[in-house]
């Protein structure tokens, strides 16, 4: 099928569904939906099944996505390319068994393939066949990242066959493998403790001293180990091989997501779920992958199955809050917050989070006063939460507290003097107050270094110029920001002005008009109105008049 007849027919698809909307007095249903309606009709025929397919793909429907692309496989079953799709697609929708029929035909196919392979494992090791596991896993190449999936897959494969001395040796590490180490010692650790040996406590101390950046699972690790000793109470963390395996593809699930692959990051969680159900960690990072790719009603869907989980229940609240912040449901997200700071009282983050939704609605008094609390909650601010001296910093100057707002923002940036984002906003207020201006154009200068792909401090450093006479400058940066941030109502106003200031008043009073069409704040549109009546200097003359 041509790109140009899947473009064309994508468009008469989505006409399709736009009608069948239109057709009713009633709200207009949701994408998903309306390609769940149209699923009869397109059903008959390889054509549209397969368009819907790329339509529901396109929209981040996966489920949808993969049952429509699967029915068009079925009118054409060699097309591998196609097959590829609904196995990747199914994964992701942690739908493993569906998936499992397509594995073969795509490993067949190409044996260098890692996901066919993979998957037919973990199908293996959730069976608790762990010998079929093994000779799966060690079909994967031993070089690189499917190396490390290899290694990790053999050896809680053989933890499962109760051969500990094989584990041991597939697992071995080297100082060679820097990327791996820590991941390596990790499971090291977890295999002796599953196996219940005196070389677990050993196993542990090595993974400290390995992770030289202190990440919080592999101290939650090592404290529940501590914790366990004379104390049977308290639950292990990994009980056995298959949870060993889910560990592992946590860890590796959580890199992708921190590496903006989010469909890979969403197949390797739900593998890991497959093998272990009851993962509150797995179903927060999953829900996560999906937050960040807009599919908000799934996202909470998901974390609503964490709340069964005590170990990870406050996270998924925080997370939840914050996915109905993004969904732009922000009542519903304050109420989650301020009852988790009811709960928790000595936590500090739903409290700031809370700060920065209130912040958000432009409710700045209230967000000063989240923020209060979590900084009363920390005690000591260090370098750490510069974040929250930055965030209450911006409420207190919008709620026309400068003093208090100036204070909170040198001291963040005492705390971390190459954040960007606070030399802006620190050096743009005082250009936009008059003060300090040759140490503001220092400062927003540096932050253009540190960010300079970044529109709005494009802006700033356009409006340092335009503050200080240096008009033509001011345009060519401004000019540069708008590239930038082309519908930054702000940014547009700031572009205008300068353009007046040069003599090109038409492209002046354009970006003016522009400016209006972008939805600013409402406080900046009587000055945009009056700027359009009467541009720069007649304006300046009738308020002086005034």
């Amino acid at each position: 099928m041509t790109k140009a007849w899947i473009g064309l027919a994508v468009a008469l698809a989505t006409m399709a569904i736009a009608g069948a909307a239109h057709a009713s007095t009633e709200p207009l249903v949701s994408r998903q939906q309306a390609l769940a309606i149209a699923r009869p009709t397109w059903g008959q025929s390889a054509a549209g099944q397969y368009l819907a397919g790329q339509l529901a793909q396109h929209e981040r429907d996966y489920a949808i996505a993969a049952d429509y692309l699967e029915g068009a496989l079925s009118w054409n079953p060699n097309d591998l390319d196609l097959r590829q799709r609904v196995f990747l697609l199914m994964l992701a929708e942690g739908r493993i068994d569906d998936a499992l029929p397509h594995a073969y035909p795509l490993y067949r196919n190409d044996p260098t393939e890692m996901l066919p392979v993979i998957a037919q494992a973990v199908a293996a090791m959730r069976d608790d066949d762990f010998g079929r596991a093994l000779e799966y896993f060690g079909a994967l190449d031993s070089a690189g990242f499917a190396g490390l999936v290899r290694t990790l897959g053999q050896a809680w494969a053989a933890v499962g066959q109760g051969d500990l001395a094989a584990a041991r040796a597939v697992i071995g590490f080297s100082d060679e493998q820097p990327l791996w180490l820590t991941m390596l010692k990790i499971h090291t650790a977890l295999i002796e403790d599953v196996a219940g040996t005196d070389a677990a406590a050993d196993a542990y101390a090595a993974i400290v001293e390995a992770d030289t950046s202190r990440s919080v699972r592999p101290l939650a690790l090592l404290e529940n180990f501590k914790a366990r000793q004379g104390n049977a109470t308290t639950p292990r963390l990994v009980r056995n091989a298959k949870d060993g395996l889910a560990e592992a593809f946590f860890s590796i699930a959580a890199a992708l997501n921190q590496g903006k692959r989010s469909l890979s990051a969403l197949i390797y969680a739900q593998l890991g779920l497959a093998l272990r159900d009851d993962s509150g960690l797995l179903r927060l990072l999953i829900a996560e992958v999906m937050a960040g790719q807009d599919r908000y009603e799934d996202a909470a869907a998901m974390y609503a199955t964490v709340d069964d989980d005590p170990a990870t229940r406050y996270a998924a609240q925080l997370a939840r809050a914050r996915n109905l912040a993004r969904a732009e449901r922000p009542d519903q997200a304050i109420d989650v917050l301020r009852a988790l700071t009811t709960a928790q009282p000595t936590r500090a983050d739903a409290s700031s989070l809370l700060g920065d939704v209130l912040r958000g609605e432009s409710r700045f008094e209230e967000a000063v006063a989240a923020y209060d609390e979590a900084a009363a909650r920390l005690g000591d601010i260090t370098a750490s939460n510069w974040r929250l001296l930055y965030s209450r910093g911006i409420a207190l100057e919008r709620s026309g507290q400068w003093e208090k707002a100036e204070s909170d923002l040198l001291a963040a940036l005492a705390l971390e003097k190459d954040q960007a984002y606070v030399l802006n906003y620190l050096g743009y207020s005082w250009i936009d107050r008059g003060e300090n201006l040759e140490k503001a154009e220092e400062m927003v200068r540096r932050a253009s270094k540190l960010r300079p792909e970044d529109g709005f401090i494009a802006d700033s450093l356009g409006w340092v110029f335009y503050r200080t006479g240096r008009y033509a400058e001011a345009v060519a940066e401004l000019e540069r920001a708008i590239m930038l941030e082309p519908v930054d109502p702000v940014i547009n106003e700031h572009l205008g002005d300068a353009y007046w200031q040069v003599g090109r008043r038409v492209e002046a009073r354009f970006q003016w008009q522009r400016a209006l069409t972008l939805d600013p704040d409402k406080d900046l549109v009587p000055g945009l109105e009056e700027k359009l009546r009467c541009g720069l200097e007649r304006c300046a003359v009738a308020r002086h008049a005034e």
